[in-house]
């Protein structure tokens, strides 16, 4: 059966139209930018983490950023073949400090996901006391068959006695600031002699216990949430 001329013309004219119509080269932007999103990069790059200790103020280099295994391809209304990601895991890096909320977290894996049979959700641990307010800890990619948790560097009493230290820190710099307040409003008759003398104590606790100061937190003007993360 042959179409009447008109209608192929009116075919023509749509295809014409549809061709100016839609924007191709954003679509094509759109499909790759959306492929190195989801699929699995053919290079792995590397990813530095500096994170300083306490005791020994070393930088260590993060390990190096894989990319998460798909568990299956399939063809989006473009047909392109791409890979869907599994779910979103991380594991919790070790801290010299660690405390007792923390501390059942360490080297584990969680989940990002709202809900997870495999592995304990981020939600849930944070329930649990994780990620309180001045947590130092830090969360890692963790890629499954892939990322493997370093050993534990510290044991448990050294963990304790480590918070310890830097829980009395934290108790000098409290007197510190208050003192900085009380003469700056010239309350108690606090004198520049006695904040100069808080601060050698603190200095001297510092090297004493091999912790880190950081003036940052003897300001009594800076809050809070500024002077711990």
């Amino acid at each position: 059966m042959t179409l009447p001329y008109w209608v192929i013309l009116i075919i023509l004219v749509i295809v014409l139209v549809l061709y100016l119509v839609i924007p191709w080269k954003k679509i094509r932007k759109w499909r790759q930018k959306k492929s190195d999103i989801v699929n699995k990069p053919e290079n792995e790059k590397n990813i530095e983490e500096k994170n300083s200790d306490h005791s020994t103020n070393e930088e260590e280099s993060n390990k190096s950023k894989q990319s998460q295994k798909p568990i299956f391809g399939i063809y989006n209304w473009f047909g392109s073949k791409q890979a869907l990601r599994n779910k979103i895991l991380v594991y919790v890096k070790e801290e010299k400090d660690c405390c007792d909320l923390c501390a059942p977290f360490e080297g584990k894996v969680l989940s990002l996901e709202k809900y997870d049979k495999d592995y304990l959700t981020m939600q849930e641990a944070i329930s649990k006391g994780y990620h309180h307010i001045g947590c130092k800890h830090i969360d890692i990619d963790y890629y499954p068959n892939k990322t493997k948790i370093p050993n534990s560097k510290y044991s448990v009493e050294q963990k304790k006695e480590e918070h310890k230290n830097v829980l009395g820190l934290y108790k000098l710099e409290q007197e510190l600031r208050n003192l900085i307040y009380k003469f700056d409003n010239k309350e108690d008759n606090v004198t520049e002699i006695d904040v100069k003398n808080k601060k050698n104590e603190i200095i001297m606790y510092c090297k004493t216990k091999s912790v880190k100061r950081n003036p940052k937190r003897e300001n009594p003007y800076i809050p809070d949430y500024k002077k711990f993360r």
